[in-house]
């Protein structure tokens, strides 16, 4: 607008602040979605924690109120007769005829209490004490009796195995006990969701009721009592809330995950994108300004030469002949100039089409080395020539092989210094004919060697300051080598030179073959 332009490194800087500006806040966005998504499910499976902590707690205390309802049962006549004041042995015979599932009767006098624990359910003292010898691994349970006066005469009870007291009254405990309890929030519809598991010693499986869906936030409690020794499980099933919570929280955050991923992979690439375009839209400005010098001064000389020999300033017919010779120089630079620029264009489209045929490379190169022999000699060039007598037949274009010596020959014209030697050769190799340019110029660098074949590249070291171009020269020569089924190698040292070498298949060669199958470069 001002008649000024961004340079390329403030355009690249802009262009990845603006890029950073985009991506940044989507990132923090999701970092902190997924922040508070982990907080929300954190405290989703801590609640869920507590109140299966809660759950193997009630289960405990409703295995209690289930044994104590059975030995209240158990014992009614016993209680009844006691009450009446009933002789021991009416008691004894009365605990023994209510044995049911347990074992053993036993009527415990008063006297013999002292060696019994105590346990309240329900208000209500329940008398426990583990077996030994032949009763290992059994407890005897038992209720207080009480005599006509009200005071207690002793207790009548029964040997137990806890074990299967716990296997039997498993489902009697989760599907009636436990959901009727009064304290229970939800009633049934907060244990048919839940998994309760009995545990033995060493982590025994004694039963099951339904399976656990996450044990992440399972919790077991021990029980105590004449159950001591064994523990009860509770976790969530899979079609419990909880653990539709986790699933759905694992969504989220592998949704807003991959959609962070994206936001910056797209924003990558965008940026890549938009820099080279940038770059490329510096290079094409570049590229004009070259194509323009390099169209400026052959057209300046050959108009002064014109004009001098319209003008017959000429003071001798060898002057004249110099003229001509400087004219024909420069519209030999003239065409190669445009002959690059339309193959490039044609390339570019697609629409380069090579005529193959079997070509005698031998007299393409010396022809081509004849026709650009006067600029070397102009400037004071040194031609070496390393040429056999014969060489195989290649399967390719003449022409356009033509141009790709053509391309070496000026760029060894160009980047010489003082050391004014440009050597051709051309050799017979494992399948192949190969033909090499060598100069003794400036040289390029190895992290450079592969960029060169770049189109519009030229390298900012060296005399490349000084020396015009477009940038087109080798990327043409890689494009058509390789459309012949050929590749180029180049050898080269700072500051000792380069030589670019055209690898072509010989006549005949599956190479060959391939490549005149397809007679159109990019195909």
């Amino acid at each position: 607008m001002f008649g000024t332009r961004l340079s390329p490194l403030i355009s690249r800087r802009l262009v990845t602040i603006i890029g950073l500006g985009v991506a940044l806040p989507a990132l923090v966005l999701a970092g902190l979605g997924i922040y508070l998504t982990l907080q929300i499910a954190r405290a989703v499976e801590d609640e869920s924690a507590r109140y299966n902590s809660y759950m193997a707690l009630q289960v405990g205390e409703a295995f209690e109120q289930e044994l104590m309802s059975v030995l209240r049962r158990s014992i009614t006549r016993a209680e009844n007769l006691s009450r009446t004041g009933a002789d021991p042995v009416a008691v004894q015979a009365a605990i023994e005829s209510e044995t049911g599932e347990f074992q053993g009767a036993q009527l415990v006098p008063l006297d013999d209490l002292d060696g019994f624990s105590l346990l309240i359910v329900e208000s209500q003292p329940l008398l426990f004490a583990p077996g030994e010898g032949d009763r290992r691994g059994q407890y005897f349970v038992g209720l207080l009796l009480r005599g006509p006066d009200g005071q207690v005469t002793g207790a009548g009870g029964w040997w137990m195995d806890p074990r299967g007291f716990l296997v039997r009254h498993l489902p009697a405990v989760t599907q009636d006990r436990l959901p009727s309890n009064p304290r229970l929030y939800g009633g049934f519809e907060s244990t048919r969701r839940l998994s309760v598991t009995l545990f033995a010693g060493f982590g025994q499986v004694l039963a099951r009721v339904r399976e656990p869906g996450n044990l992440r936030t399972a919790r077991t409690e021990p029980l105590v009592g004449p159950f001591e020794g064994c523990a009860v499980r509770v976790a969530a099933t899979s079609n419990a809330p909880a653990v539709w919570t986790t699933r759905f929280v694992s969504l989220e955050i592998t949704f807003i995950s991959l959609m962070g991923m994206a936001i910056v992979l797209a924003t990558a690439f965008g940026l890549r994108y938009t820099i080279r375009q940038l770059e490329l839209a510096q290079i094409k400005a570049g590229f004009v300004s070259n194509v323009t010098h390099e169209l400026k001064t052959p057209i300046a000389l050959i108009r002064l030469a014109v004009e001098t020999l319209e003008m017959r300033r000429v003071g001798s017919p060898e002057e004249s002949e110099r003229f001509l010779r400087s004219i024909g120089r420069e519209t030999l630079r003239l065409q190669q100039l445009v002959d690059n620029i339309l193959d490039f264009a044609r390339l570019e489209a697609g629409q380069r089409v090579f005529r193959f045929e079997d070509v005698d490379l031998l007299a393409v190169v010396h022809e081509t080395v004849e026709s650009f022999r006067p600029r070397l000699e102009h400037q004071g060039f040194r031609l070496d020539l390393d040429l056999p007598p014969s060489l195989p037949a290649v399967r390719g274009d003449a022409t356009a092989l033509s141009h790709c010596l053509l391309n070496l020959l000026d760029n060894a014209l160009k980047y010489s210094r003082t050391q004014r030697e440009v050597g051709v050769a051309a050799a017979a190799r494992d399948g192949a004919v190969v033909v090499s340019v060598t100069d003794r110029g400036i040289g390029i660098a190895p992290g450079d060697q592969r960029r060169i074949f770049e189109k519009f590249v030229r390298l900012d070291t060296g005399l490349v300051h000084d020396v015009k171009g477009a940038g087109l020269g080798l990327s043409l020569v890689d494009q058509i080598v390789r459309a012949h089924g050929g590749h180029v190698e180049l050898e080269s040292r700072p500051g000792e030179g380069s030589t670019f070498t055209l690898v072509l298949p010989r006549a005949g060669g599956a190479e060959a073959s391939q490549a005149d199958s397809r007679q159109r470069t990019g195909s």
